[in-house]
């Protein structure tokens, strides 16, 4: 194949109705069809939607997409419900001038990074969506944590009650939603013995490929175990995934949205 690189509407036209497809789904594509500000929800909702209807998706993942689409949720929710706690529940449940102060804080950086990238999205409609500018970064989220009390403590709301008010619920059912939608991969479960080439996954391949291509090494986990099975796509939005795809797993597809493909004609020419 002279590239591993093929569009929605290529691979949704591709099959016929009632035709079983294996397919790897990462990260990135399910927060972006479970978190509605997403860039990108509307055309990963509509496409899954879609291939849904014409064939039979068997969708796949790993325990380390699981960890970075609840670890991404873990900071969106904690975000949304630190930012409500000085708007409109700031009656409802009080907190300390202090912790008041330091929300505020990290509140202000994400609106400055929230107008930057505003202005970056107008000189390039193609940005990438980066949770870091919509939500507090992990370091922020610690920041606003060092000035709560562990527990309610006379008039002021503990650390531990904002988590059972804004996140524990939440998270729960966001897990049980992907859950749901994905099957976890594993040499280990009887049901899928026919679905790997190789039982025994060699981990040590990971950081080969990821100091081949310099992509992070929780995504080269995903890459890796993909690599080990006979699945033939992985449904990506992520630059690394394509980028390192294009390079150390030329025998797979690699699924992505149709305007993204022009991004890698230049820089990955000659890859394969």
């Amino acid at each position: 194949m002279t590239t591993n690189r093929i569009g929605f509407r290529q691979f949704r036209n591709k099959f016929t109705d009632a035709q079983e497809i294996n397919i790897v789904i990462d990260s990135n594509i399910l927060v972006a069809y479970y978190d509605e500000i997403h860039t990108s929800h509307e055309i990963v909702r509509n496409f899954l939607r879609e291939i849904d209807a014409i064939a039979q998706i068997n969708f796949y993942t790993t325990v380390t997409t699981k960890a970075e689409f609840l670890d991404y949720q873990r900071r969106r929710f904690l975000s949304e419900g630190l930012f409500d706690l000085v708007d409109e529940y700031n009656t409802k449940i009080p907190v300390s001038m202090s912790v008041r102060f330091a929300i505020n804080a990290v509140k202000a950086r994400r609106n400055d990074r929230q107008k930057r990238e505003d202005q970056k999205s107008n000189k390039n409609p193609d940005h990438e969506f980066d949770s870091r500018v919509a939500y507090l970064t992990d370091s922020e989220i610690k920041e606003v944590k060092k000035a709560f009390r562990a527990r309610d403590i006379d008039n002021e709301t503990g650390w531990l009650k904002i988590c059972e008010t804004f996140l524990r619920s939440r998270l729960i059912e966001q897990e049980s939603f992907i859950d749901e939608f994905c099957q976890y991969l594993s040499p280990h479960r009887e049901e899928q013995k026919e679905l790997f080439i190789d039982r025994h996954v060699n981990w040590k391949k990971a950081t080969a490929i990821s100091t081949t291509s310099g992509m992070s090494y929780s995504d080269s986990l995903i890459l890796n175990m993909l690599l080990h099975t006979k699945i033939d796509y992985i449904l990506t939005l992520d630059y690394d995934m394509i980028y390192a795809s294009a390079v150390s797993a030329q025998n797979k597809w690699v699924v992505l949205p149709d305007d993204r493909i022009k991004d890698f004609k230049a820089t990955l020419k000659g890859v394969q």
